[in-house]
């Protein structure tokens, strides 16, 4: 390469010439690079302010939101650093009670302490910085004592100490809330809560006290209804004896003794009334605390054939013998064929070895008695479960009766038995073999008033007696005619039973018999004819009643 001595001058100054302008080109593009990026850092510190800017202002929204809520929510914050002391958040002058534009600050906050709680929070709090692990926060209570007004407030504090980072330097970090209103209804609950609790333990006693009193009561009902019971039975059975006695001495005894009869008559008659009402009487609070008021369950309903013995087979269990050969006459007289036993658990056996048409129950007996043999009756398989019973019992209360037909029983009867009432019970059984007091009996009244007023007074009974058997009768034949689905002669016996029925009123068993049979001939011998028994058997029970109620006696 030439030297610089060995160039010409005049390319020399040109060569120079050259780098100069190059210098001045790199230095005017430096200066503009320079330029731009002033104006980009001009512009990115003017975005910073504007973005400092608006975030100072969100944190003063934010921040004026905060100590809004904790002055309401009385609560207030503390932070402190150890080179930098402690901080309180303004809302701390509500629950202080300082004065306005006094800024409220944590020796202000300890000056506030009630002398009470002075020393131990100030013991606490030693022992916090000492001892207390960091990150986990500790809760105090204690009394203030505002200085506006002077009035005691509680405060409850959560404490927690930060460890040292390196972001951030170690702290504490306290939120204080006023607890005055909320412990002073933990008080009120908790008051409430102790009187429920006493009252409960009140009401807990009174219940033993009440079962106590209600055991006794029990105990005490039950030895009266024993006693009751006892002397009921005493007193009605040979009651009984007397009372069938005389009404079978009646066929016997000619006109010369008939007046003597009704005079004996009379006086059981008395007797029994007599024995009747101090027997209720003694009974009334045990009617009035039975445990069956009339409202129970399904019965048990015991199912009959359709046809009705002409000669029905009749089991009498009764322990009494007096009475037993009473009632074994006036069944014989009512033409029934009769076997007697003594005692319930016999009365179980023999219906379920022979089979009887029907039961007449006496309800105290030894062994098993009415009730225990009913039961076990009817758990018996086959026929023999719904053999009709009748019991016999020295109760007329009705919640016995009650209790008897629950178990089992057909019917049930007051002692003495009479021969009517019998008699209508053996019919009521054999035709419908269940419980038909709660079934109507449905009879045009002034049909059956005509029926017997317009007979002479001495025909009048035995016109009603009468009626029963031919119901009876004609009730079986129809019964029995539908067992052999014999439309012939079910027509015939229909015909002699309507106009029986009809006689003295009785359109319900009418009715039952027209319906039946409309129903047998449009489904031929599917139809029920359950409606039909219940009827008849309602019409029975509700003949004698009726009679009593509607005809004169005086004329």
């Amino acid at each position: 390469m030439d030297r610089p001595d060995d160039i010409p001058a005049d390319q020399m100054v040109e060569v120079l010439f050259a780098r100069l302008e190059r210098r001045e080109r790199a230095l005017r593009d430096a200066e503009t690079a320079l330029e731009n990026r002033m104006k980009e850092l001009y512009r990115a510190n003017q975005d910073l302010r504007l973005r400092e800017s608006d975030l100072a202002q969100k944190l003063e929204i934010e921040s004026a939101l905060l100590l809004g809520a904790l002055s309401n929510a009385q609560m207030a914050a503390a932070y402190g650093e150890r080179d930098r002391g402690f901080t309180v958040s303004d809302s701390a002058g509500s629950i202080l009670g300082t004065s306005e534009g006094e800024d409220p600050t944590l020796e202000k906050l300890v000056e506030t302490i009630h002398p009470l709680d002075r020393d131990r929070i100030l013991r606490e709090g030693t022992q916090f910085f000492r001892d207390r692990p960091t990150g986990v926060a500790h809760t105090y209570e204690h009394r203030i004592i505002r200085q506006d007004n002077g009035e005691t407030r509680w405060l409850r504090w959560s404490i927690k100490r930060e460890p040292r980072t390196e972001e951030r330097p170690s702290h504490i970090v306290a939120i204080v809330r006023d607890i005055t209103e909320e412990r002073r209804n933990e008080r009120s609950v908790r008051a409430l809560q102790l009187r429920a609790e006493r009252r409960v333990r009140e009401l807990a006693t009174l219940q033993l006290e009440l079962a106590a009193a209600k055991s006794q009561v029990e105990d005490a009902l039950d030895a009266r209804n024993r006693f009751i019971s006892e002397m009921a039975h005493a007193i009605r059975t040979p009651l009984a004896s007397l009372t069938g006695g005389l009404e079978l001495l009646e066929t016997q005894v000619g006109e010369s003794g008939a007046k003597d009869l009704s005079v004996a008559r009379e006086a059981a008659e008395q007797l029994g009334e007599l024995a009747s009402r101090l027997i209720e009487e003694a009974a009334t609070d045990e009617e009035h605390s039975a445990a069956f008021t009339g409202e129970q369950g399904e019965l048990l309903v015991p199912e009959t054939s359709g046809s009705i013995p002409e000669r029905p087979r009749v089991l009498v269990a009764e322990d009494t013998e007096s009475n037993r050969y009473v009632v074994e006459r006036l069944l014989d007289e009512l033409g029934c064929e009769v076997t007697s036993v003594e005692n319930g658990a016999a009365a179980v056996e023999a219906v379920r070895r022979e089979g009887f048409d029907l039961v007449v129950m006496d309800v105290m007996m030894p062994i098993m008695n009415g009730e225990q043999a009913t039961q076990a009756i009817r758990a018996l398989t086959g026929p023999a479960a719904r053999t009709p019973i009748i019991g016999a019992t020295a109760h007329s209360l009705q919640s016995e009766r009650e209790r008897l037909l629950a178990a089992g029983m057909t019917a049930c009867l007051a002692k003495p038995v009479r021969k009517d009432a019998l008699e209508t019970a053996i019919r009521t059984a054999l035709i419908s073999g269940r419980d038909v007091r709660r079934n109507e009996a449905r009879f045009d009244h002034d049909l059956f008033g005509r029926a017997f007023t317009e007979l002479p007074p001495a025909y009048r009974a035995r016109m009603r007696d009468a009626a029963k058997t031919d119901i009876t009768k004609y009730a079986g034949e129809v019964l029995a005619a539908v067992d052999a689905d014999d439309d012939e002669a079910l027509s015939k016996a229909a015909h002699s039973l309507t106009g029986v029925a009809l006689n003295i009123g009785a359109i319900g068993i009418v009715e039952e018999l027209s319906t039946y049979r409309e129903a047998r001939r449009e489904d031929g011998t599917t139809t029920s004819i359950e409606g039909f028994r219940e009827a008849v058997a309602a019409c029975l029970l509700a003949v004698d009643d009726l009679y009593d109620a509607l005809i004169p006696t005086d004329q």
